[in-house]
C-alpha cells in the first residue's frame, strides 16, 4: 500500500490482534477521515496496530466493554475531531454534557489512565476552548494537535506517524 510517506519514515511493527493506537471519532462528522487515517496508519504500523470501532467490535460484542479493554491495551489515543465534534445532540445540549457519550466516555478514560493523547483536527476543525468542554475531559484543550488537511494529506500524516514513533512499541 502506498502512502506516500517515504520508506525511511515508516516504521513497521508486528501485526497484533492488540492495537497499539486507539482512534476516537464521531461517526456524523469524520467517519472518512477516520477511515482513511486506520488504513494509512495500519500500512504503517502493521495490521491491527489501529482499534477503530467499526473495524474491531465483533457482532455481538458489547462494544462499553471492548472499548473500555482497548483503552487500557492502547499506547495512545487519537482523537478526531471535525467541525461538528461539539454538536448539540436531539436535546439541544451539547453532546460532550451527556456522561454516557462515547467520546466523552473514551477521552475521560484516557485522560485519567494517562494515556498520550493526540487531538487531530480534520475538514477545518479548530482545538475546542477548554470552556467549551466538561470537566472530566477539560485536559483535553492543553494537549497540542495536529491539523490534517485534504491538501496537505501526506506531509500531514506523516509528521503524525514520526511524532507517535516514539510512543509505540
Amino acid at each position: 500500500v502506498r502512502t506516500g510517506i517515504p520508506s525511511s519514515a515508516a516504521v513497521k511493527l508486528k501485526p497484533s490482534s492488540v492495537p497499539c493506537i486507539f482512534l476516537s471519532y464521531r461517526r456524523d462528522d469524520s467517519a472518512g477521515f477516520a477511515g482513511r487515517l486506520a488504513d494509512v496508519l495500519e500500512a504503517e504500523f502493521g495490521a491491527g496496530s489501529v482499534f477503530r470501532d467499526v473495524d474491531d467490535i465483533r457482532p455481538g460484542e458489547d462494544f462499553i466493554r471492548a472499548i473500555e479493554s482497548h483503552l487500557q491495551q492502547v499506547d495512545a489515543v487519537l482523537v478526531m475531531i471535525g467541525p461538528h465534534w461539539l454538536a448539540t445532540g436531539a436535546d439541544g445540549r451539547p453532546r460532550l454534557d451527556d456522561a454516557d457519550d462515547f467520546v466523552r466516555q473514551e477521552m475521560q478514560a484516557a485522560l485519567a489512565a494517562g494515556k498520550p493523547l493526540i487531538p487531530l483536527l480534520v475538514g477545518g476543525a479548530s482545538m475546542p476552548a477548554e470552556a467549551d468542554l466538561p470537566d472530566v475531559i477539560a485536559g483535553l484543550s492543553r494537549r497540542q494537535a495536529v491539523m490534517l488537511s485534504d491538501g496537505n494529506w501526506r506531509g500531514d500524516v506523516e509528521r503524525l506517524v514520526i511524532s507517535l514513533r516514539p510512543l509505540l512499541p
